[in-house]
């Protein structure tokens, strides 16, 4: 049985394409919250393309440019604005998380952005101590950024393609009715 979010992921997909994956990204990336879980749309757009590389790519450059996106937004909105996300219900940010992650940045510097991107969870936060930092510019920002999320997209990207060659083989192997009734 799919879960609920695997269904209206499948849906917005099947209609909205790659775009649907930029959004749900670029909203996460933003630290907005999530519509949806992000990885459960990634896989299942990746799934829903196949194992065919010409209908993954799309998926995979709307998942980076879709963070990167977001995160450059908040990275401005921060920086340009003087926007303080622990003020805002929107953005779901406290002062205990942006410490820690002011710490990192101050630690490593820049690859800190790239190496938080790749794992779930930390993806984002440093997005506000980056912006608050003086030395950090905002290209600089957004290259670590995409640097990050390909990795993490790659590792989605990966999972996607073993489910989808895992459902293709055993459709190959079992024959579409066995697999139906699964």
């Amino acid at each position: 049985m799919i879960g609920a979010h695997a269904e209206t992921a499948l849906a917005l997909v099947g209609t909205y394409g790659a775009v649907a994956v930029f959004v749900v990204f670029a909203l996460e990336g933003a630290l907005v919250g999530k519509v949806l879980p992000a990885r459960t749309l990634f896989v299942a757009a990746v799934v829903a393309a196949g194992a065919d590389t010409v209908a993954v790519v799309p998926v995979f450059a709307a998942a980076v440019v879709g963070a990167t996106t977001g995160q450059s937004l908040l990275f401005v909105a921060v920086r340009r604005f003087d926007l303080d996300p622990t003020a805002s219900r929107v953005v779901p940010v406290d002062a205990g998380r942006l410490d820690g992650a002011t710490r990192w940045l101050d630690r490593w510097g820049l690859p800190a952005v790239a190496a938080s991107n790749a794992v779930p969870g930390t993806r984002g936060w440093l997005a506000v101590p980056s912006a608050s930092a003086s030395s950090v510019s905002a290209p600089r920002f957004a290259a670590a950024s995409l640097l990050g999320s390909a990795a993490y997209a790659g590792a989605l990207l990966g999972i996607g393609l073993a489910v989808a060659l895992g459902v293709e083989s055993a459709v190959g192997l079992f024959g579409g009715d066995l697999v139906a009734a699964l």
